[in-house]
């Protein structure tokens, strides 16, 4: 009568030791601030961080075009566009110096003798005086349809880039990239930042008839971020036959570009982009201009410099995911089993429940043993008396 209750209090005593509780565990950081205080941070679901920005003020002033945005709210989504630049944004990213925009392809349809009908298209694009340029590593001049040969100039009126689309007869048609036939794409050289595209007529009393043995009736030219010539060019037969009008992505690379270097660059502090100490400069990859690199696990362009990541918000994303606790840290996060589990918490599954109560099991055990055990040999050794006392003095 006397052992249960003891276990039963011990038990009461023990358990709290195996529980984590909810107000020691640390609290999540604050989201770092990309935006200057009081600046809109979204356009639709687009994050407008530091040096671009929306209204006066928020954006980063320097003298060069391209940082100031603005969003359209009447549209269903959002439109961000750059401010003085006939371009629509479509993603930005601080970390990779990377905008994506969309463009209109240029397009010529023709009548059965060749004769050009109809055109359409963005026209030129300038991004002189900019900080943009055109990526010339992950974008691409297209011309789709035949036989056609579209390129781009400078503006000084120079050929730039350009390919030649011819299509093969029907008999000999056949599933391919985009290599030359009825489609062909050619690269652009680095710090392009004026693009006006151009598609050569070929009417049919002019050229080769060979080159009319197939024909399509409207042809594009464009330029393209490459990755959709992979993804999204899959289906040629829908691009060779289409007469509508085509918008592409395009990938601009922008930096800081009212200097021409980081040397040059830090000779100006009070203009200097890089001002933290966990931010240094690198130079543009594409053109003149440079570009401050934040250390491993921070952040921005902000005055005050970069800002610490919350890893734990994009943990998703990390090449070594957390399946546990994150907990951010300067420059980093800890990642951890969660309270009644041990193991790996940067592998999925690698957690696995521990028994919570084997200490406090034992400790019971052992304390019921302890007093269960002298009681029990004490009542045997009663008995045992009470026997031998019956069995010499019987009544």
């Amino acid at each position: 009568m006397g052992i249960a209750p003891v276990v039963h209090l011990l038990l009461l005593l023990l358990l709290p030791l195996t529980e984590v509780s909810a107000q020691e565990q640390q609290q999540p950081p604050p989201h770092p601030q990309v935006v200057r205080p009081g600046c809109r941070e979204k356009c639709g679901n687009i994050t407008i961080a530091y040096p671009f920005g929306i209204g006066d003020g928020c954006y980063r002033d320097d003298g060069k075009g391209g940082f100031q945005l603005k969003c359209d709210d009447s549209h269903a989504n959002p439109r961000l566009t750059a401010i003085g630049y006939d371009i629509r944004i479509t993603n930005l990213s601080i970390a990779t110096g990377e905008v994506q925009a969309k463009l209109k392809a240029t397009r010529y349809c023709y009548d059965n003798e060749g004769v050009s009908v109809n055109r359409s298209g963005d026209g030129a694009t300038p991004l002189t005086s900019s900080h943009y340029l055109f990526s010339a590593t992950k974008n691409r001049l297209v011309a789709l349809g035949c036989p056609t040969h579209g390129y781009f100039v400078d503006t000084a009126g120079y050929y730039v880039s350009g390919c030649m689309s011819i299509c093969r007869p029907l008999q000999y048609a056949m599933p391919g990239s985009c290599t030359g036939v009825a489609c062909c794409q050619s690269a652009i050289p680095s710090a392009v930042g004026y693009f006006e595209p151009y598609l050569l007529d070929m009417q049919k009393k002019d050229g080769d008839p060979i080159l009319y043995t197939t024909t399509t009736t409207c042809r594009y030219v464009f330029l393209v971020e490459t990755e959709w010539l992979s993804t999204r060019y899959n289906n040629v037969d829908k691009h060779l036959n289409r007469t509508d009008d085509l918008t592409v992505p395009i990938i601009l690379d922008w930096a800081v570009r009212n200097i021409g270097n980081c040397s040059a660059a830090k000779l100006n502090r009070t203009d200097y982009a890089c001002r933290s100490a966990a931010s240094h400069c690198v130079k543009s990859i594409n053109g003149a201009g440079y570009q401050c690199n934040c250390s491993k696990g921070y952040e921005g362009y902000l005055e005050d410099g970069c800002r610490d990541i919350d890893e734990c918000e994009r943990v998703e994303k990390q090449e070594e995911p957390c399946y546990g606790i994150c907990t951010n840290t300067p420059g980093s996060y800890t990642c951890q089993c969660p309270p009644g589990a041990s193991g790996d918490a940067t592998w999925k599954n690698g957690c696995r429940p521990k028994d919570s109560f084997t200490f406090a099991l034992k400790l019971v055990t052992g304390v019921s043993v302890g007093v269960f055990l002298p009681v029990f040999m004490c009542f045997w050794l009663y008995l045992g008396i009470q026997k031998r006392k019956l069995i010499r003095f019987p009544f």
